[in-house]
């Protein structure tokens, strides 16, 4: 019990001798407006430090401080219809790229925007809460669910449709950003999020609920030679950390997928707000297909005094399996005080706070990485699984158990706003863990304090 006083006990105080900062969208401080060339620039930036505290069974993660997310943001406008974005992060003590994207936007006579946008950015399907920057966000990270089963960025083109009712966004993207795959190409995306809306005008009271559906064809792998006989082998990797950017460990949850082929996302959302209460939730279900050349592989084993002399029995020893993932999470918020919660209806979903506020905020969030075979043994001195129902020294196990992790995370948080630009955060987590491989961890405790602010 003394662990856990110290640990709330010490999240408070990083609260009360760090600094502010709020969200991200909000104008940025350098503007430069040429009315005559009807073109309009601004500079912004946003600034995220975490402290955090853990409390584990057995496997330690590291207690500390980071800068969790630095960048610059830059924007242009010509005119009324095009807007071209750009930023880039120094997070963590690296350069990395962002989001930078191109857009054509134009209204109807019927209040519906019709946007055709090009560049990197989140995929329309990775979910709600990937396409609502983290410093609108009302957590310290989103669901850990969001971060292993939803995409993130990539390189595509999309076309929006946003009504009063209606919001219709698709989009065709590619696997790599650079293109840089070590053997095969650059696979395919085809990706989309619809979602129903009522929405009042105010923009303060929302009743919303959608889908979303991915379907990705993976082109890029690595060549794997044995024997003179060369194949391409595609690895999918899943994962997420324990919804923290302190330690940002996935060995918690997460798994390697060899010889996936394609990837099937289908997902929901629901979102109720009103203007000091939210309601939001969404459910992702991930399918991944595997596909190799056998026979080749085969042929390359017969080559040793192991050889299998029949293919079907190789294979046997071998198998492939379809795997299936789940995860969902639900997230609640009641502002004690403050300006009204707002919607932004061309990306439909919340903004952040606005303004001097107060809210407290609750989340469950599961995740779900273990796809295991009934009747199945797993050694973790080997890390391995055996399709024989106990520990056998033969090449090939026939195995099709995937034990990625399964984790409950159940978040309660604080959220103070001193204004429009500054914002301090405090959430507790506790995370409810099942993965074979680390038997002995169970429970892990994590308090995390956030100062984040936009200049």
């Amino acid at each position: 019990m003394k662990n856990y006083k110290y640990i709330l006990l010490s999240a408070v105080a990083a609260l009360s001798i760090t600094a502010t900062a709020q969200d991200f969208d909000n104008d940025p401080t350098l503007k430069i407006d040429n009315k005559e060339q009807q073109v309009k620039f601004t500079v912004g930036a946003r600034f995220m430090a975490d402290a955090a505290l853990y409390h584990t069974d057995f496997t330690p993660l590291q207690s500390g401080a980071t800068i969790s997310d630095a960048r610059i943001r830059t924007s242009m406008s010509y005119g009324e219809n095009w807007y071209f974005y750009a930023d880039f992060g120094f997070g963590n003590g690296k350069f990395s790229q962002k989001n930078i994207f191109l857009q054509y936007a134009k209204k109807d006579a019927n209040d519906a925007t019709h946007a055709i946008k090009v560049g990197y950015y989140n995929d329309p399907a990775g979910s709600m809460a990937r396409q609502t920057s983290l410093g609108s966000y009302h957590f310290i990270s989103r669901a850990g669910m969001v971060n292993s089963l939803g995409e993130g960025r990539e390189l595509g083109i999309t076309y929006k449709y946003s009504a009063p009712h209606l919001f219709l966004y698709q989009g065709v993207f590619t696997e790599s950003a650079y293109n840089k795959v070590e053997a095969g190409f650059n696979g395919l995306t085809v990706s989309g999020r619809w979602a129903y809306r009522d929405v009042n005008a105010n923009n303060n009271e929302v009743l919303q609920a959608g889908i979303n559906a991915r379907f990705a064809h993976l082109g890029g792998g690595e060549t794997v030679t044995t024997k003179g006989s060369t194949v391409l082998k595609k690895t999918l990797s899943l994962g997420q950390s324990l919804e923290t950017f302190v330690d940002d460990d996935e060995q918690f949850v997460s798994c390697q997928l060899p010889w996936a082929n394609n990837v099937i996302d289908l997902g929901a959302e629901a979102l109720i707000m009103q203007k000091n209460f939210f309601v939001r939730a969404e459910y992702k279900h991930k399918i991944v297909t595997k596909k190799r050349d056998s026979y080749k592989i085969f042929i390359a084993s017969q080559d040793n005094i192991d050889g299998w002399g029949d293919i079907a029995l190789w294979e046997n020893a071998n198998r492939l399996k379809t795997n299936n993932f789940d995860g969902a999470y639900v997230e609640l918020g009641y502002k004690i005080f403050g300006n009204d919660y707002t919607y932004n209806r061309h990306e439909g979903v919340m903004n952040g706070l606005n303004g001097k506020a107060l809210e407290v905020v609750a989340r469950f969030n599961y995740t779900g990485l273990n796809d295991l075979t009934k009747g199945e043994y797993f050694s973790a001195g080997r890390n391995q699984y055996y399709a024989a129902g106990y520990m056998e020294d033969w090449p090939g196990t026939g195995a099709t158990s995937v034990g990625g992790g399964d984790v409950y995370s159940t978040t309660v948080g604080l959220n103070y706003s001193f204004n429009k630009y500054a914002q301090v955060m405090l959430n507790y987590t506790w995370h409810r863990l099942d993965k074979d491989f680390l038997r002995y961890d169970k429970n892990i405790h994590a308090v995390q304090a956030r100062v984040q602010f936009t200049f």
